[in-house]
């Protein structure tokens, strides 16, 4: 039963669908691992059993007439406490928020029911999505499934540790500087951070329940899972103007299949400008394009032209201003107080504070910088299927305080700049990202992950490069004693 759990989610849906499996039978073995491991991992923070076991049943009984709900059917699966559901507690790890039950879900959420899928909880995340490790005054911390002494990282952290632990067959995250890539590197799992303008952030806290929208740049949802062909189904069924979300472009799914691997072109880096990365890291993307040399590939390492303080800035700035302006003074100045009292002077710290009380002219120069790294990072991708580089400066460091300083070996890194450091660059620019796991000696080791970046609105292109790669990265690690 147990082994039902860690099963892809695509394979979970054509066993259903071919009656080998029942949806009760692939719940029944997702609470069984709810039960071994979420008291020690705190991944989930709001179980829904009753009625997932009441929606299973309604699954049986739907195939035993002949009717099939979708891609989905009878699949047990998670969602990030930040999306509402409909009748299920949904908080953002705020206090404010702990009783909030909202009265519809968010567009990613009716779209996996209307596929089929068996909603069994919310997953845990730091407050209203402002940290990049998991933890909250709500629900407490979430525990890295490989070594509870570290972070999951975040803020799509708890979801992050369900699917790698088997307590969720996929997970729905949301990303505005790395919060699907960074736990997907630090669990060793597979993340899809899309091109924005492809799956709708409707029903998502932040903004505020009833508020006017503010966030409406380098935030998108994205799904979290075991295998590549998952993040594709994902984003085959999420994907999609909803006549909510305004910014999301009318562009249709379409099928791209993978070429042989020898075919594709690489480009890789594990150096942005001197900025530290652990040795680690570095040998295993050099061991990584070694390996793609020897598949047949085309492999050059470069480094675009990015100036790092000025991307930094501008993400800070347009976070600080869109977030400031849902929220009212009081909670601004907390918000700038908590910025400024982490240690190191980070250029993303200076933004954020500048963006949460700057004016009109400060936003639009950001934007100005947006456009302009957006279009230096096209021209540096034309001709290649994929940019490789690291997710973070390092693997899972142990928990501590939000804004301490972090260790990149020998070095000391500010705690922003070490790990949304890297992944907030796509997020300016929107370029679509695939976070995956890259082989280890030890099967102990901690995960690592690399981030493969593609071109704007190549997503389904990038996807198929990705799960070429798996060829050389092979598939995803059990953490042990899961």
């Amino acid at each position: 039963m147990q082994e039902l759990a860690f099963l892809p989610t695509h394979e979970m849906a054509e066993r259903v669908r071919a009656r080998q499996v029942s949806a009760v039978e692939l719940l029944d073995a997702h609470l069984g691992q709810v039960s071994r491991n979420n008291v020690r991992l705190n991944a989930l923070v709001t179980l829904d059993e009753r009625r997932a076991r009441a929606r299973a049943r309604e699954a049986d009984a739907a195939l035993a007439r002949g009717e099939v709900w979708g891609p989905l059917h009878g699949v047990p699966l998670t969602i990030k406490d930040a999306f509402e559901t409909t009748g299920l507690r949904t908080t953002s790890g705020f206090d404010a928020l702990a009783r909030y039950v909202p009265e519809r879900d968010a567009t990613v959420v009716a779209r996996l029911k209307a596929a089929g899928a068996v909603i069994v909880g919310k997953t845990n995340m730091p407050r209203l999505a402002l940290d990049t490790q998991t933890h909250n005054t709500v629900f407490g911390r979430t525990n890295n499934p490989w070594d509870v002494a570290r972070t999951c990282g975040g803020s799509s952290g708890g979801g992050a540790v369900a699917v790698a632990a088997g307590m969720s067959s996929l997970e729905v995250g949301s990303d505005i500087g790395g919060s699907i890539r960074i736990p997907s590197h630090f669990c060793g799992v597979f993340g899809l951070k899309p091109t924005d303008g492809r799956i709708p952030l409707s029903g998502h806290i932040p903004g505020m329940p009833g508020a006017p929208r503010g966030v409406r740049h380098q935030g998108v949802a994205g799904p979290l899972a075991r295998t590549v062909e998952d993040l594709r189904l994902a984003l085959r069924l999420l994907g999609g103007p909803d006549g909510q979300d305004t910014e999301m472009a009318p562009v249709p799914f379409q099928e791209v299949p993978r070429r042989e691997l020898k075919t594709y072109r690489f480009l890789w880096t594990d150096d942005f400008g001197g900025l530290p990365v652990t040795a680690e890291i570095r040998s295993a993307l050099a061991s990584l394009a070694r390996a793609l040399e020897a598949a047949g590939c085309v492999v050059e390492r470069r480094t675009p032209p990015i100036d790092f303080e000025r991307v930094w800035l501008a993400w800070g700035m347009l976070l600080g201003a869109e977030v400031g302006s849902e929220i009212p003074n009081v909670a601004r100045v907390m918000t700038a107080l908590y910025f400024r009292s982490m240690r190191g002077d980070s250029a993303i710290n200076r933004g954020i504070i500048r963006g949460l009380w700057g004016r009109m002219s400060d936003y639009t120069q950001a934007l100005a910088v947006r456009d302009e790294m957006m279009a230096r990072l096209e021209s540096f991708l034309s001709g290649w299927d994929a940019w490789l580089c690291p997710v973070t400066m390092s693997p899972a460091f142990t928990h501590r305080q939000s804004g301490e300083w972090l260790e990149v070996d020998a070095r000391r890194v500010q705690y922003m700049e070490g790990t949304a450091g890297l992944p907030s660059l796509f997020n300016l620019t929107g370029h679509p990202v695939v976070a995956m796991p890259l082989p280890r000696a030890d099967a102990r080791a901690l995960p690592l992950g690399v981030q493969v970046v593609g071109r704007r609105w190549g997503d389904e292109a990038l996807l198929s490069v990705a799960e070429a790669l798996t060829d050389v990265t092979g598939p995803f690690q059990r953490p042990p004693g899961v």
